[in-house]
C-alpha cells in the first residue's frame, strides 16, 4: 500500500509577505527593527482576530530575541511605528492588581476587526511613506548612584566645591604663644586676635604727673633725691 505525501503541509512558522518585505520602508528598517517585527508577528493570530491587540513587553521581547537592551527595543518600536508597519492602539499602564500591562499593537499588513466583529482591511501604511528616515534619539547618560551623588553635581555645575580648613590650634598645655584660631561661630577663616585682647599682655606703660602722686610718694622721692645729692 503506497504511503500518500502531504504536500503544502509545514510546522508552524512565521508568514513574511513578499509584499511587504520588498517594499522600500522594509528596506529602510533597521535589523533590530526587523527582529521586533518578527516577534510581534509570531504572536499575532493565524486569522488575525487579535490584531490590535498584539502585545509582548519589553523584556519578553529582549528575552525572544536575546539581544538588545530594554532602550534599544523601546526605540526599534518607535522606529516600525515611524515607517508605518505597526500602530499603537493602547499604551501601557498600571493594572487595578498592580501588575503594569504593556502597549497593544496593530500590523498594518494584516486585517482587523472591530467591536463587532466587522473585518477592517489592511491599512498597509509603510505603503504611503513619505521617504522621512528614521532619526535614533541619542541615549540620555545614566544618573550616578547615591554613593556618586558628589561627583555627579561637581561634574554638572563644572566646578569642584571647595573646603576651607581651619588651622590646628595650639594644646592646652601650650602657653607660649596664643592659638591663631577665629572665633568659635567663624569656620570659613581664621584671624589671629591682636595682642592687646590677650588676657597675658602685659599692658603699656604710662608717664604720671608728679603732682598727682601721693604724698607718701613724693616725700619718698624727695628723700631719696636728697641722699643722693
Amino acid at each position: 500500500m503506497a504511503v500518500k505525501k502531504r504536500k503544502g503541509h509545514l510546522p508552524p512558522f512565521i508568514p513574511l509577505i513578499r509584499g511587504t518585505i520588498r517594499t522600500p520602508a522594509w528596506k529602510a528598517l533597521s535589523m533590530g527593527a526587523r527582529c521586533v517585527y518578527i516577534v510581534l508577528k509570531d504572536f499575532l493570530r493565524i486569522d488575525n482576530t487579535n490584531n490590535g491587540k498584539v502585545y509582548r513587553s519589553y523584556r519578553n521581547i529582549r528575552a525572544d530575541l536575546g539581544m538588545g537592551t530594554l532602550w534599544s527595543i523601546g526605540v526599534w518600536l518607535r522606529e516600525l511605528e515611524h515607517y508605518g508597519f505597526i500602530v499603537q492602539t493602547s499604551g501601557a499602564y498600571l493594572g487595578v492588581d498592580g501588575d503594569g500591562i504593556s502597549a497593544h499593537w496593530r500590523l498594518t499588513e494584516c486585517p482587523s476587526f472591530d467591536a463587532k466583529g466587522n473585518m477592517i482591511a489592511a491599512t498597509r501604511d509603510f505603503d504611503k511613506w513619505d521617504g522621512t528616515l528614521f532619526v535614533r534619539p541619542r541615549k540620555t547618560e545614566s544618573r550616578g548612584t547615591r554613593g556618586d551623588r558628589v561627583s555627579s553635581l561637581v561634574l554638572h555645575t563644572g566646578e569642584a566645591e571647595t573646603v576651607k580648613i581651619v588651622p590646628d590650634c595650639g594644646t592646652r598645655g601650650d602657653i607660649d604663644s596664643p592659638p591663631d584660631c577665629g572665633t568659635r561661630g567663624d569656620i570659613s577663616s581664621c584671624h589671629s586676635p591682636s595682642p592687646s585682647k590677650l588676657f597675658w599682655a602685659t599692658p603699656a606703660l604710662t608717664e604720671i604727673p608728679f603732682d598727682s602722686l601721693p604724698v607718701e610718694l613724693r616725700m619718698l622721692e624727695r628723700q631719696s633725691s636728697q641722699e643722693i645729692n
